[in-house]
């Protein structure tokens, strides 16, 4: 049913606060999120970017912490509750392949785990579902686990589901790509 999906206590050697000198949520994100945006962060792992996000939307805003195993989300609000940010933090228990959720969100970040899905026609049309009407979706992959060719063709996939590419940002370790609904779409 899924393709390989990282354990929940393999999390602890990367999602952890030094990662910050890698991956800075402020500086990844900071052109697409702002204060009282809703934002979804699929398969949020331990909440690296979660928090990150959380920091971003202000009080008025919310990130839904997307993940399919109940230990990730429970780490994601242990973290959450330490820094100050659970009321701006919704956690989501995907059931497995679907998402759940009734959200126009403004951001979706799929960060490290788009390859780990098995479906990814069905995956981007939930991310089109999910994304708001001038909302941006951002997928950055570890280059070291999906090649040039293999992420070309997750672009080919989002693109045949209905969104735009914009752009394709410069991400430290990673291959990334932002996209937008066809409007209308």
């Amino acid at each position: 049913m899924r393709e390989h999906v990282c354990p929940w206590w393999l999390a602890y050697t990367f999602d952890h606060r030094l990662r910050t000198w890698v991956h800075n949520p402020k500086k990844l994100f900071g052109r697409y999120v702002y204060p009282g945006m809703t934002v979804v962060d699929i398969g949020c792992g331990l909440g690296f970017n979660a928090l990150g996000l959380a920091g971003m939307v202000g009080r008025t805003g919310r990130v839904i912490a997307l993940d399919i195993q109940q230990k990730m989300l429970d780490g994601v609000m242990r973290r959450a509750k330490k820094q100050g940010l659970e009321s701006r933090i919704q956690p989501h228990l995907a059931d497995g392949e679907v998402f759940g959720l009734n959200v126009e969100a403004q951001f979706i970040l799929a960060f490290y785990m788009v390859h780990e899905v098995p479906d990814g026609p069905g995956f981007m049309g939930q991310v089109r579902d999910s994304l708001g009407k001038e909302g941006r979706f951002m997928m950055i992959e570890p280059p070291f686990h999906v090649t040039a060719k293999a992420f070309e063709k997750s672009i080919r996939i989002a693109e045949e589901s209905g969104l735009i590419l914009d752009e394709r940002p410069e991400v430290r370790f990673g291959r990334a790509a932002v996209f937008r609904k066809i409007p209308n779409g």
